[in-house]
């Protein structure tokens, strides 16, 4: 019996030691589609490096330096920004009739002077920063161009700016009777004297920017400055000492939002 054990176990060692040195011979085995794969090599001599479909693989140490991904050849590299289309110091002279055809189409966005404008488009799955992408600086779209907030950005923009009826319901006729008349928009600020500036006349209550109807690019049509290269408006035109006034000293401090003035009603 332990000539039998030992004969096996000089057998399994032999079979061992053969084995080993025929490995070595033969070299470290390679998968098939890997590297040196004829697949890879028949689809990188068809098609250019940069679309091919297969590639090698890379080490770990390689994947930061190595681009991937459709935008692979996309650089990081100073590139020129095209110059603005606005020149500040262009010579404008506002139109009467531009400034009519302004001051119609902001009053059928609004049901009095005062009151935010409607939404004139629908609003359906978006979000407040949707609207603040398009309306902070004025975006072009389309060959239109919206409106820019006169305001500083609010969390909720719904809450002020009633938007349209849902697409189902945008034939429902849903005006309501009433004999409500609000006062027209002021056309032109008052001045102390011949060639004093005018004063503001509206309030500046959620009217901060400026800009947003009467200068740069995003200007009203007959609503804007012949100066826009100033850039404190408040430092020639006054604002009104009654339409921004608190409404009740003991219940307000200067430090409080100023609220509109009270509201005349004028009946039919």
């Amino acid at each position: 019996m332990n000539r039998l054990t030992m004969i096996f176990l000089s057998l399994v060692i032999a079979v061992a030691v053969i084995g080993y040195f025929v490995g070595i011979g033969d070299g470290v085995p390679q998968p098939d589609g890997y590297y040196e794969s004829s697949l890879v090599d028949a689809e990188l001599s068809r098609t250019p490096a940069d679309d091919a479909k297969l590639i090698p693989a890379i080490s770990y140490a390689e994947i930061a330096d190595t681009p991937m991904g459709p935008t692979k050849s996309w650089q990081t590299m100073p590139q020129a920004l095209p110059d603005a289309d606005y020149d500040l110091y262009t010579q404008i002279e506002p139109s009467e009739a531009d400034k009519e055809a302004s001051s119609k189409l902001r009053a059928s966005r609004r049901a009095f002077n005062g009151a935010p404008p409607v939404i004139p488009h629908p609003v359906e799955n978006t979000t407040d920063a949707a609207c603040y992408a398009c309306h902070s600086g004025g975006v072009k779209m389309a060959g239109m161009k919206p409106s820019v907030m006169s305001h500083q950005f609010l969390g909720n923009c719904v809450q002020c700016h009633a938007p349209m009826a849902p697409a189902p319901f945008q034939d429902v006729d849903a005006d309501v009777a009433t004999n409500f008349v609000g006062l027209p928009a002021p056309k032109q600020g008052e001045r102390a004297y011949q060639g004093a500036p005018p004063t503001i006349p509206h309030s500046q209550w959620m009217r901060e920017n400026c800009n947003a109807c009467h200068g740069g690019p995003n200007g009203w049509a007959g609503m804007e400055s012949t100066h826009p290269w100033r850039t404190n408006c408040t430092q020639c035109h006054a604002p009104s000492a009654t339409l921004d006034q608190m409404p009740d000293a003991e219940l307000f401090t200067p430090q409080d939002v100023p609220m509109l003035p009270s509201l005349d009603v004028v009946e039919n």
